[in-house]
């Protein structure tokens, strides 16, 4: 349980997340848009620069009642790029809103009642659509290394280094501030060439930068994700966490919620198959894949995650082998099972096996 001071602290902390300077009115774009507090966020760093952002989204013909989520992805995008134009500078993907909690909205309350970094990082994994329908974001482990990786929907439009630079920012911020310390990735790698100037970048995330890489990722000490959070609380974790999943079947998160419940099924009886669990939605496997990409997912993240979640359980459980964890878990062979145990937890299942 916490003491009083924790709790005087948490609200302290979300009351300044509500509570930032707002930015110009806006509109957000479409139902399938940006969630307003990613918009809201945008709009602060932009009013910061002496930018509007809605009039970058107006200048390029956006539909408000736009649903599309790849042609709403394409306006940000195209907005980073008038933005960095206007500006001259390359680094204004690294500005940030008035509080970076704000981007976080709902989420900025689950982490800061998450246990430690790695924990509220697996919030905003599992939740990421409500932070923006154009982004998805996986975790992986290997060792001492943990990599979080963003992707973002794309439509017609290359991404703008800059929509990467504020994503990683805003993130990076609110988690440190969650956690009262400054966590510095080990690197940070991009898809780009270099720009010509670094310092700016440097400055701000304090590490190894990468260019010309495959993906953008964020790589972590492993041991940093155990960094704790002072305002950590699992009841109010617990509570945040319903509110989430409402939000997410509201927000047209059915789709992974019902492929979840499937995997679980499925599950038992060996490796799931993409067209199997179409098949039992009634539609293609291309639509499946599209709309869980709409839904910042994928399957084969949600069979990871699903995977993860029941390895958990078993692990604490202790109530079977490791060998029946692994084909309860649908893994065809335990050496696969044991490598997915070392990623996901960083050990093998003996060492995190609870005695029974």
């Amino acid at each position: 349980m916490q003491n009083a001071g924790q709790f005087a602290a948490m609200s302290q902390r979300q009351d300044t997340a509500q509570a930032a300077p707002r930015a110009q009115e806006y509109k957000p774009a479409g139902a399938a848009g940006l969630t307003n507090s990613w918009h809201k966020a945008m709009a602060q760093a932009f009013a910061g620069r002496g930018l509007c952002l809605q009039s970058l989204l107006d200048q390029q013909g956006l539909d408000p009642e736009e649903s599309d989520p790849r042609v709403l992805s394409d306006a940000y995008s195209g907005a980073w790029e008038l933005a960095a134009a206007r500006t001259g500078d390359a680094a204004i993907g690294l500005s940030v809103p008035a509080h970076p909690l704000i981007a976080l909205g709902l989420l900025a309350h689950l982490v800061l009642a998450a246990h430690d970094l790695g924990d509220a990082l697996q919030y905003l994994l599992r939740f990421s659509a409500l932070l923006s329908p154009a982004v998805c974001m996986e975790l992986s482990q290997d060792g001492a290394q943990t990599q979080l990786r963003v992707d973002i929907l794309k439509g017609l439009r290359t991404t703008p280094l800059q929509r990467y630079d504020f994503i990683a920012n805003v993130v990076l911020q609110s988690l440190n501030w969650a956690t009262a310390r400054r966590v510095r990735p080990l690197r940070i790698s991009y898809p780009f060439a270099a720009p010509l100037e670094l310092g700016r970048w440097i400055e701000v995330f304090g590490c190894e930068l990468e260019f010309n890489a495959e993906h953008f990722c964020i790589v972590f000490d492993s041991a940093d994700l155990r960094t704790p959070i002072p305002t950590a609380n699992a009841s109010v974790a617990a509570l945040c966490e319903r509110s989430a999943s409402q939000a997410m079947l509201q927000r047209g998160g059915s789709i992974q919620v019902r492929v979840r419940q499937l995997l679980t099924q499925e599950l038992s009886k060996g490796d799931p198959k993409r067209e199997t669990i179409a098949a039992q939605l009634h539609m293609s496997e291309r639509t499946l894949q599209r709309r869980l990409l709409e839904e910042s997912t994928s399957f084969n993240k949600l069979l990871d995650e699903t995977r993860r979640e029941l390895a958990a359980r078993y692990l604490n459980r202790g109530c079977i082998t490791a060998t029946e964890m692994s084909f309860a878990l649908g893994f065809a062979d335990p050496s696969n099972f044991y490598r997915a145990c070392k990623r996901w937890f960083g050990h093998s299942p003996s060492r995190l096996r609870s005695p029974v």
